[in-house]
């Protein structure tokens, strides 16, 4: 795909999403807007956009009282935009502004979850820095003062919260790397699976789960161990 408009469109993922709908089976403009929760008149907005560019085509006016409805279909089952067209094709750069907003947001709510926490369930007991030989190394971490000294992975001692965060970093072989992704992906394969039953059933409340696996080199290794 090259055609400027097109490119432009495709670029964007609110349309994509849009024009997702359309991919697999024909739609119509309020069938879209009902699927992705949008605003009708922005999905007509962008079918309009999409259908300008050729990206999708109306295959039949259903007849009814008052005025027709139109069904449309993707032109393709398929699109393909060449990186070099994309305006952020730095990936470092797009994965950067794409990670701050969001670690930061991550960050806040479960700072908060966890303040609220501490709070209900403290029972007047003190929430602290610890550091203390644990008998085989030196460790700091947080606790209650009253808590034995031991580190989290052998049992939190902390009020029972549902966060978790960790961060680890050190040498892997390739094939433990390749299956600790296989990890991650069976994980957010059934996330995604009862996130859509929950949605679909009005039940359950918002949270949020992000992980991620790369190659570091040796600088930023350091930063992740200081």
């Amino acid at each position: 795909m090259t055609d400027p408009q097109a490119v432009r469109l495709l670029l964007q993922p609110r349309v994509r999403e849009v024009l997702g709908v359309f991919l697999h089976a024909e739609s119509t403009v309020g069938a879209a807007a009902r699927a992705l929760n949008m605003d009708i008149r922005r999905v007509h907005r962008d079918v309009q956009s999409l259908r300008a560019a050729g990206l999708l085509h109306e295959t039949r006016l259903e007849a009814r009282a008052g005025r027709p409805i139109r069904h449309y279909r993707a032109s393709a089952p398929a699109y393909f935009v060449p990186r070099a067209l994309a305006p952020d094709a730095d990936y470092a750069e797009r994965l950067e502004r794409q990670y701050v907003p969001l670690s930061r947001t991550l960050a806040r709510a479960s700072g908060r979850e966890f303040e609220r926490a501490i709070a209900e369930q403290g029972h007047g007991r003190e929430w602290g820095l610890r550091l203390y030989w644990d008998g085989e190394a030196v460790q700091i971490d947080e606790s209650y003062e009253d808590a034995e000294l031991r580190g989290i992975l052998t049992g939190w001692q902390g009020p029972n919260v549902l966060i978790f965060g960790g961060l680890s970093a050190g040498p892997l072989l390739l094939a433990e790397a390749s299956e600790v992704q296989a990890e991650f992906i069976r994980l957010l394969t059934r996330l995604s699976g009862l996130f859509e039953a929950n949605r679909a059933a009005g039940r359950g409340q918002p949270f949020a789960v992000w992980g991620v696996l790369t190659p570091v080199n040796e600088a930023e290794l350091v930063v992740f161990k200081s």
